[in-house]
């Protein structure tokens, strides 16, 4: 087992780093293939009703969602996110806040609550309990929570530099897209950029790996994304499962995160994250 604050830090590891990047997030659209089916039907289930968009980010997923009602409110922890999402969405409900903590929401207030990004995998086991009950306390009768996590049977978990699979259709990229002038040493920009992004990666994993913890159906790990400088929560199908059933929710639909169509009852993944769909008992 690893020391006592190897989970209760992970806001001090992660938050920074949201804030560090905000410019990344400053995207529109589908964040993989399998995210339009996993909203289609979890906006099937709730259409018009209050909407609530946790890790709301930069506001990738605000328009998006307020096409499923004129009833929304955007929520991240991160206060240089939720600046920048009030300026690209300024006429937009966006609150700074945590989803491990709802206490501005009335019980059953909301008929869709969506955590989009792997967002829930950002916080520890512990606050991850806490978001799904906030979920579940908030939303109404037949209410529907759609969110996305890194799944542990997948090849993420535990990966390090030398072996991680590229993401190739999330937004954002891990090597920055702008063109850099070449080094003196003669390489081009780009083997001189692609040298030093895989330098931060080792450097990243090296300072987090120790705190990798493998619980069975979870776990906490390393995540290849922005050079391995997220400590995240994976958990697989199985666990997911059985989580929402103690919360309290009924599962209705796993998307994975690689194609754009439901698992079939029964039907297992290997994607590196898959979405839930899941309804409010």
């Amino acid at each position: 087992m690893p020391d006592g604050d190897a989970t209760a830090s992970l806001d001090e590891t992660n938050r920074p780093l949201w804030a560090g990047v905000t410019a990344e997030y400053a995207v529109e659209g589908w964040g993989d293939p399998g995210e339009p089916c996993a909203l289609i039907l979890a906006a099937d289930r709730a259409r018009g009703r209050p909407v609530l968009d946790l890790g709301v980010g930069a506001g990738r997923t605000t328009a998006l969602l307020r096409l499923v009602s004129s009833d929304y409110i955007g929520v991240d922890y991160t206060p240089e996110l939720v600046e920048l999402c009030k300026q690209r969405h300024p006429d937009a409900d966006i609150r700074l806040g945590d989803a491990r903590d709802l206490t501005g929401l009335d019980d059953g207030s909301v008929g869709l609550v969506v955590f989009s990004n792997n967002g829930i995998d950002a916080v520890d086991h512990d606050g991850r309990e806490r978001v799904l009950s906030e979920a579940h306390r908030v939303l109404g009768p037949d209410g529907i929570l759609c969110y996305s996590t890194l799944n542990k049977g997948g090849p993420l978990f535990g990966a390090h530099p030398g072996n991680a699979p590229a993401i190739t259709w999330e937004i954002g990229s891990l090597l920055p897209a702008a063109p850099v002038s070449g080094a003196d040493d003669g390489t081009t920009g780009a083997e001189s950029l692609a040298d030093d992004v895989g330098m931060r990666a080792v450097r990243n994993w090296r300072r987090l790996r120790g705190r990798t913890r493998d619980e069975g159906e979870w776990g906490l790990a390393p995540f290849a994304a922005h050079q391995f400088g997220l400590l995240t929560h994976f958990i697989t199908l199985a666990g997911a499962e059985r989580e929402l059933d103690r919360h309290g929710f009924d599962l209705e639909a796993v998307v994975p995160c690689d194609r754009p169509i439901a698992l079939a009852p029964g039907e297992g993944t290997d994607a590196m994250y898959f979405h839930l769909v899941a309804r409010r008992r």
